[in-house]
């Protein structure tokens, strides 16, 4: 599926009401925006900053998708920040194959490891709907899934210590200053726990509706999960980050056997 392969994270969006029932609530979905003082600032998290993008399938418009830090909560009277993606398809694609997904993530701000998920995807026919939560004091994960015939389970499992998602981990390669031909290793869980391997490459020049020529760093996710960075049967991922102290994921291409998808930030705003 066309979208799986950058989105959700990359990047992922509203809410068709699933039918026949509700979608699955995450436990921190209500919790209200922080009252205690805003958290130190870290290279690449801001606070109400969005991301915009064009997807491409070649030359062609496929969607649109947008990372959001939401706002800052209190998790275990720490703050975190609500990450949310979304991503639609456009007019064109919607008329045959309609993409409503949404992400998303809530991230400690000092130890930038994740407290848990919340997973949404409807594509064409398919759809899941799923959320996680991270308890590390306790060594467990555990979380509730939704199945295309609305049918929900329960499942858990052990946790080794603080672990990434997905679209978490997106942020926290913002916040590393790597330099070319370096690589980095995180702990991640998508219901199991496993490393995830990313390459940094060369420095190149990118040009998108959001800047010209902008001085970027090459950055290649090693991963094989559905969703947001896939690389299996030598396909491969690649996401260019600016070359500054914001490290913003300006373009974002996937391998797919029909060709690659391409998403382009089209605008960046910070509420």
């Amino acid at each position: 599926m066309v979208f799986k392969l950058l989105l959700p994270l990359f990047l992922a969006s509203g809410s068709p009401a699933a039918a026949g029932g509700d979608l699955l609530e995450h436990p921190y979905s209500s919790l209200p925006p922080s009252a205690s003082s805003a958290p130190a600032a870290v290279a690449g998290m801001v606070s109400g900053e969005t991301l915009d993008y064009d997807i491409y399938w070649g030359a062609i418009y496929v969607g649109r998708s947008f990372l959001r830090i939401e706002a800052t909560v209190d998790i275990s009277s720490r703050p975190a920040w609500h990450i949310v993606s979304e991503a639609r398809s456009g007019s064109f694609l919607a008329n045959f194959y309609k993409v409503e997904d949404r992400n998303e993530a809530w991230m400690d701000a000092a130890g930038l490891h994740s407290y848990g998920y919340y997973k949404k995807i409807s594509e064409g026919k398919h759809f899941f709907n799923e959320w996680v939560v991270f308890d590390s004091s306790g060594s467990r994960y555990y979380g509730k899934k939704m199945n295309r015939r609305r049918q929900v389970s329960e499942f858990e499992g052990r946790l080794d210590g603080p672990v990434n998602d997905m679209l978490s981990a997106v942020y926290r390669v913002r916040t590393i200053q790597a330099s070319p031909e370096s690589r980095i290793e995180m702990d991640v869980n998508t219901k199991r726990n496993w490393r995830l391997l990313i390459k940094f490459g060369k420095r190149e020049k990118i040009s998108t509706g959001y800047a010209k020529k902008k001085k970027c760093i090459l950055v290649e996710p090693m991963a094989g999960e559905e969703g947001l960075f896939v690389a299996k049967a030598g396909r491969r991922m690649f996401v260019w980050l600016t070359d500054d102290e914001l490290k913003v994921p300006m373009m974002l291409k996937a391998e797919i056997s029909i060709g690659s998808i391409t998403a382009k930030l089209v605008r960046r705003t910070v509420r």
